[in-house]
């Protein structure tokens, strides 16, 4: 029961606002209301600790920390920077980029167009997927940066709402109930909440338990990058940016993928050909190539592709593997975000959308809407957490895996229902699926 109003006045010393018979039936009026209603939990402001200073854990970052909550993200490098080479961003990403105030414009993007199937052999087009009317349908616009761009507006961006970035440190012990980490520097902290944004590799996932399954994919990959001004000396200016992601063959392993970045001065190139030809062993995707390893997987490849892959710069091998779902996302007070929760294959372009994704959502979980009101403990915030993304990332990653070897299903081309067979077309991911999702409304159906 509750105190009186009445009592507790006293025990102040505080003058007497009524007389007291009347004080205590007020009390008695006041604490049956109290009872007949819910219990209203007060905004607590959290502090979080998020491993990992890539473009999933800056976005969580910024998403909490436009909440309120005290946020300080940690990198094991003495950089927290980004590698790679382009990366898009569709409109289900975009859309919170432009909500946190991230620079686009600044990030120098490409605003994408249409997608372009080309001949494997001699580059003739086969097929366009018109995106003029992309912004028009979706509200949100295709981005397509450069990793590193990107990376920047978005340290940018969370420095400039408080967000503490801490380098050189380390994850090496992670308590999920005591809620604490301790680092290779020796430190160990307590906190409120943890998120392990740090990658396909995640030491958070192993510390919470997870043992990946993985097995490894037929293909393997080279990403290589070339500015656009040095195509254009080579006199292919066809291959200057159009503003499209470009594809040759996609219908087997063989597959190379165009697409510009950087306000159109850099070109870069994703190019899958048969694992049996590669000889990393570790996984991962910042491995140094040659310009001849790269020609040598490709001997029937068209010629002008091939005589820009002869002054391509920045090649990288990359090796892929296939994670099966893990059977949890969530441990006490952690919860894993983007590649350290879902790695998946390239072949959506959707890997940076679904980190952003992740990051919204617990931005959105731990806001005043939903935090204090309807979520009122951590465990149960992270609980809607997993239920709210799990579903939709799995599906993701699982599409992304059947787009390796055919091109149909690529989010575009997935929509016209002319390849193959009817059933097979229903499970297909399409850009409706994934651009139409809304995020709070799907919380607020898994909370009635």
């Amino acid at each position: 029961m509750a105190t009186p109003c009445y009592a507790i006045r006293n025990s102040f010393n505080i003058a007497r606002l009524y007389p007291q018979k009347v004080a205590i039936v007020l009390d008695d009026q006041i604490n049956l209301v109290s009872m007949e209603s819910t219990p209203l939990t007060p905004f607590i402001t959290l502090k979080v600790a998020i491993i990992g200073c890539g473009i999933g854990g800056l976005s969580a970052a910024i998403a909490l920390r436009r909440h309120g909550h005290e946020v300080t993200v940690y990198e094991r490098a003495h950089f927290a920077s980004e590698v790679g080479a382009s990366i898009s961003v569709a409109a289900n990403g975009t859309k919170f980029l432009e909500e946190w105030g991230v620079d686009t414009v600044a990030g120098r993007s490409v605003i994408l167009q249409k997608l372009i199937m080309r001949n494997w052999k001699d580059g003739t087009i086969k097929d366009v997927y018109d995106l003029s009317d992309y912004k028009e349908k979706w509200g949100y616009v295709y981005n397509m940066f450069h990793r590193i761009d990107l990376h920047e507006q978005l340290q940018i961006k969370a420095k400039a709402l408080g967000v503490m970035i801490v380098v050189d440190h380390k994850a090496i012990d992670v308590d999920c109930f005591n809620r604490t980490i301790t680092f290779d520097t020796g430190s160990t902290i307590s906190v409120d909440l943890i998120i392990g944004a740090d990658g396909v590799r995640s030491t958070v996932r192993s510390l919470i338990g997870i043992v990946a399954k993985t097995t490894p994919s037929t293909s393997a990959c080279y990403r290589c990058i070339i500015p656009t001004s040095r195509v254009e000396q080579l006199g292919l200016k066809n291959f200057a940016p159009n503003n499209a992601i470009e594809f040759w063959g996609g219908f087997d392993i063989n597959k190379i993928v165009l697409a510009p970045c950087c306000a159109g001065e850099i070109v870069s190139f994703y190019c899958f050909y048969p694992a049996s030809h590669n000889q990393q062993s570790e996984e991962g995707w910042n491995f140094n190539a040659t310009s001849s390893m790269l020609l040598e997987r490709f001997p029937d490849l068209d010629p002008d592709l091939l005589k820009i892959f002869k002054h391509c710069e920045d090649i990288k091998l990359w090796k892929l593997v296939i994670h099966e779902p893990y059977p949890y996302w969530v441990k006490g007070c952690v919860a894993l975000l983007g590649d350290a929760a879902h790695p998946m294959l390239p072949d959506q372009s959707q890997g940076a959308c679904m980190a952003i994704e992740d990051a919204a959502a617990l931005g959105i979980i731990f806001s005043s809407k939903y935090w204090g009101n309807k979520i009122h403990t951590i465990e149960h915030a992270l609980k809607m957490y997993e239920m709210l993304r799990k579903t939709r990332a799995t599906r993701v990653q699982e599409a992304s895996a059947r787009a390796r070897e055919n091109l149909n299903e690529r989010i575009g081309w997935s929509s016209q229902r002319n390849h193959g067979n009817q059933q097979n077309a229903v499970t297909k991911l399409t850009i409706d699926e994934i651009n139409a999702y809304d995020m709070e409304k799907h919380l607020d159906d898994l909370l009635k």
